[in-house]
């Protein structure tokens, strides 16, 4: 990684390019979401690398607030409901969301995630021939629940601005990033998520576990040492973090928001009608996989906690 030049002297790139990758998440569901669509259309087109939902089924983690996770059947563990504040409900369409949501992103962390996300969706407009063209259940599937999520709304500016406002509170937020030097490199995000619950850094965590050429996250190691599964490591940690998301958030039942934003992600897994996220998890994982991944999560609301409770005694009192 290089340096640019300020008047304070250098200042390293990598945050505001760890940054820029945040914002290249978007671009990734919006690209994938056409080749689900459109897989002929979609060949030339180059790839980009980014509270309780409906209860309809127990994800393959540990609740975001507790501190110990006892095991359900199949090795699953106990997600609670955590999302008293509403962000994404069972059958959310973008008008539902919109207007539950979008006078809070000003001050609310979590509402200008999700309605970064659900501007994101509908920014551009579902292909009226999209029955003719779509190829495959994923398309199809894909294309339906767009038509139903934003019943012909089409939100490119509104998308626009919150890709900005997220930005810039990113910027807000890791300003501290300006004195990291290049030997950092992506472990100051994996620092972050440990650090705080915000979306947006676990989801940037979650997109950059995998990606070739940088550094790997040691986190849940010793989880899968002695075991065939060393090699998926970076993906038991993109899932662990995702499945802390659908717990604070929701929208990871059938059919929601967040489910068909993952399903998108990875390809391989495809979008299907009714699945929830946990069905994709439960089709992709073993349940010495799930174990491994509910283990991982909890390291790190656990490290979480710590650090938190580190913090509160170390705050000065009147």
């Amino acid at each position: 990684m290089g340096t640019v030049n300020t008047s304070n002297g250098k200042r390293n790139t990598l945050p505001w390019l760890l940054a820029l990758c945040f914002l290249g998440v978007a671009v990734l569901f919006r690209l994938a979401g056409q080749a689900v669509a459109d897989p002929v259309r979609s060949a030339s087109t180059p790839a980009v690398d980014s509270r309780h939902g409906s209860g309809e089924a127990t994800r393959p983690i540990a609740s975001a607030r507790r501190q110990t996770a006892p095991p359900a059947a199949g090795g699953h563990g106990v997600s609670g409901n955590l999302n008293p504040d509403g962000y994404l409900l069972p059958g959310d369409d973008f008008s539902a969301i919109e207007r539950r949501l979008a006078e809070r992103v000003t001050y609310d962390e979590r509402a200008l995630f999700v309605m970064y996300h659900a501007a994101g969706v509908c920014s551009t407009p579902v292909k009226p021939e999209w029955r003719k063209t779509a190829r495959s259940e994923s398309g199809r599937t894909f294309s339906a629940w767009k038509e139903s999520f934003c019943h012909g709304i089409t939100t490119r500016d509104e998308s626009r601005a919150y890709a900005a406002m997220s930005l810039e509170l990113f910027q807000k937020r890791h300003e501290d990033w300006n004195d990291k030097s290049d030997e950092d490199g992506n472990h100051v995000i994996f620092e972050a998520v440990l650090d705080s619950d915000s979306p947006e850094d676990s989801e940037l965590a979650a997109a950059l576990t995998d990606v070739p050429g940088l550094d790997k996250w040691a986190l849940g190691l010793q989880d899968v040492e002695g075991t065939t599964h060393v090699a998926k490591l970076p993906r038991y940690q993109q899932v662990a973090l995702q499945g802390i998301q659908c717990s604070e958030l929701g929208g990871c039942g059938p059919n929601d928001l967040m489910t068909l934003w993952l399903c998108v992600r990875t390809p391989v897994l495809g979008c299907r009608a009714g699945a929830s996220v946990d069905d994709m998890w439960a089709n992709e994982f073993a349940p010495d996989e799930i174990a491994i991944i509910a283990r991982i999560q909890q390291r790190i609301l656990d490290e979480r906690s710590r650090r938190s409770a580190g913090n509160t005694n170390m705050t000065p009192r009147d």
